[in-house]
Order: C-alpha cells, then sequence, then structure tokens
C-alpha cells in the first residue's frame, strides 16, 4: 500500500524539480522534513542526476536541499512545542505519527539528550520525526537549528553525489536494469 502512495509522489517530485529546479528541490526536501513521504532518499538523486545532465549544479542542488530541510525541520520543532507531547498523541495520526514513535522518540530523547537530534539525522526516517520532540522539550533553539544544518547538509550532499555519478555512468547503468 505505501508503493501505491510514494510512486505517484515520486513521479511528481520528479515533475516538480524538472520545472522549478533549486526551488523545487528545497521545496520537497522542505515537505519531506514536514513528514510527507517524499523521500529525500528519491529528491536528492534526482536532482544530482540533473546537476550531471548539466542542468542544474551539483552544489546549488545540495544547498537547496539543505536549505529545504532545515526550514522543515524548524516547522516541525514548532509543530512540537506548540502541540506537545499529549497534543502530538492527539493529533499525530493526521501526519502519519502513531502513539508508539511518539513514545520511542520520547525515550530516546530522555536516554541521550539533544545530541540525538543531530546524529538522528542520519537515520532514515528518524531524520524527519526527530524535530518532533526537540521542540516537546524545548531543546535550546540556536543549537537546534546549528544541529539540523550539520545534520541535513552531509545527508543532502551525499545523496546528490549518488545522483550525480548515476547521472554520470547512466548508460552504463541501464545495462543492468
Amino acid at each position: 500500500m505505501l508503493d501505491a502512495i510514494v510512486e505517484p509522489l515520486k513521479l511528481w517530485a520528479e515533475g516538480v524539480i524538472l520545472q522549478t529546479g533549486y526551488w523545487g528541490v528545497a521545496l520537497l526536501m522542505f515537505l519531506d522534513s514536514c513528514n510527507i513521504p517524499i523521500p529525500s532518499e528519491v529528491i536528492m538523486p534526482f536532482g544530482g542526476i540533473m546537476a550531471a545532465e548539466g542542468k542544474l549544479t551539483f552544489v546549488g542542488v545540495g544547498l537547496a536541499g539543505s536549505f529545504g530541510t532545515v526550514l522543515g525541520s524548524i516547522l516541525n520543532y514548532w509543530i512540537g512545542a506548540w502541540l506537545g507531547k499529549e497534543g502530538l498523541i492527539k493529533y499525530g495520526r493526521y501526519i502519519l505519527i502513531r502513539r508508539s514513535e511518539v513514545e520511542h522518540g520520547d525515550q530516546w530523547f530522555h536516554k541521550h539528550g539533544a545530541i540525538v537530534t543531530l546524529w538522528g539525522r542520519f537515520i532514515p526516517l528518524v531524520r524527519t520525526f526527530i524535530s518532533l520532540p526537540a521542540g516537546i522539550y524545548r531543546m535550546n533553539f540556536p543549537l537546534f537549528t546549528l544541529y539540523a544544518i550539520l545534520g541535513a547538509t552531509p545527508w543532502c550532499f551525499a545523496w546528490a553525489w549518488v545522483g550525480f555519478k548515476m547521472g554520470e555512468n547512466w548508460e552504463e547503468l541501464k545495462k543492468y536494469w
């Protein structure tokens, strides 16, 4: 069922990037960071492929993705701060968050502290939701923002690089597909 949702979103995301370039990358990464199921593992490589084709630049794609991710993370932080734990449990289902996931995030935050908002950004799925408990616990906002930047930037550049290398070797890769 998830594939029935993700595949049309993937095709839509590719169309957005083709039409709007860097702003599309930033918008899609913003939405990804706001828990909309548009995987960064699709957005950033597609931007990287476009960079390999000369339609965008590698650095521009990486920066646009990082910018969108950080903005989405900041919005999630403030949603967590506004709703609090009980509000997130009550309304989380509208953004695909179950009670067990809220509890799990709560445990991680209590066990590991604020640093989880940095290293959690390198774990798929966790990376999009980690901003919510940071907001719930009113983590120091400048530190949160720094961790968001430090986590988003290598993630976005790494996936853009994967796409860039795919784009450079597209004819060779097609032989195996």
